[in-house]
């Protein structure tokens, strides 16, 4: 049975599905796979999304050519993901890379709200200007923001790209504390940054919230999501419906755009073993083959020699430091 039909039948299986046997008729199973990927697809035009858009329905038209896909593949071999890999010299080169001091910078999540909430009243994004702005606004900030003052904080970014944006390049990051923190200093300035990261999100609360973005119109989008699922205790099944949903909808909601899907970060946490995250990559990079989008995987540069992530790269064996946010911002300009 092929990699990507036992991915899908293992999306919706009640029991977990065992690897290729040659003795075993594969028809029935792959019969079973496509049913499964239908259910999937079927659901994905109604999520009980708030102010979430309508699928149009050419949609429709895609889920089944898709759908007819499988079919072909019952009787084909898959074709390798599309996949770009980084490398270990990545480390290296970032640690030669100039570190310039721009001043004091937010350092805790109500400091950078209150930033990017100055900004946006000043007319701005907090992605285009110094790292130091507004600091006599934002150096005392406590009061901790919830989820829903971070979506709407971010709805607001977004709608002032929608607004603002005109002939110029747009490429949004999606995710959780990963790519909020993403420091906006280490981008190109040679188009804009629309950041969509919130600390502590899981896969499927950013499902709930793509449509903040949905009037914008990038040509790049960035999406690293699902340790914090594993952090939670998540199943891969559940990590796996998510981001095939997500997907599905990036792909309707901005056919035009090119959508790199990153793999999960490796950790320090003993409760998230190194051999789980690279065998859910594995399966993440069939989805993103199976929707057409690119596949970023970062494990070269990250890894050390156990699978772990590089303890140089991290301030607590989960987020990053200053130099891996280095080597994660040459993987975003290499791609």
């Amino acid at each position: 049975m092929s990699d990507l039909l036992m991915l899908m039948a293992q999306l919706t299986a009640p029991e977990p599905l065992t690897g290729p046997n040659p003795d075993v008729d594969i028809a029935p199973m792959a019969t079973a796979a496509v049913d499964a990927a239908s259910q999937i697809e079927q659901a994905i035009p109604q999520p009980k999304v708030h102010g979430d858009m309508d699928i149009a329905p050419e949609f429709t038209k895609e889920v089944e050519a898709r759908r007819q896909k499988l079919l072909r593949l019952q009787q084909t071999i898959p074709q390798q993901p599309t996949a770009y890999a980084t490398t270990p010299r990545a480390l290296e080169i970032a640690r030669r890379q100039v570190s310039v001091n721009l001043g004091p910078k937010p350092a805790s999540g109500p400091q950078l709200f209150e930033q990017r909430w100055a900004a946006l009243q000043s007319g701005s994004l907090y992605t285009r200007m110094s790292p130091d702005s507004f600091h006599g606004k934002w150096a005392n900030a406590t009061y901790q923001p919830t989820y829903e003052e971070w979506k709407g904080l971010l709805k607001r970014e977004a709608n002032a790209i929608a607004t603002g944006q005109g002939s110029n390049r747009l490429t949004v990051v999606i995710g959780d504390s990963l790519s909020m923190w993403l420091p906006p200093e280490m981008l190109p300035r040679d188009r804009f940054w629309l950041n969509q990261g919130i600390s502590g999100d899981t896969t499927r609360g950013i499902l709930q919230r793509l449509s903040a973005f949905a009037n914008t119109n990038p040509d790049t989008i960035h999406l690293m999501a699902g340790v914090n699922d594993l952090k939670n205790g998540a199943s891969d099944q559940e990590i796996l419906t998510n981001l095939h949903q997500i997907m599905a909808r990036l792909r309707q909601q901005h056919p035009n755009a090119r959508v790199v899907v990153h793999s999960i970060l490796p950790t320090r946490w003993e409760n998230i073993p190194s051999q789980r995250v690279r065998s859910l990559n594995t399966r993440i990079a069939q989805l993103t083959d199976y929707h057409q989008l690119d596949y970023l995987d970062l494990h070269p540069s990250f890894s050390n020699d156990t699978g772990n992530l590089r303890q140089e790269l991290t301030t607590d064996g989960l987020h990053l430091n200053r130099l891996g946010y280095q080597v994660w911002q040459l993987a975003l300009l290499e791609v």
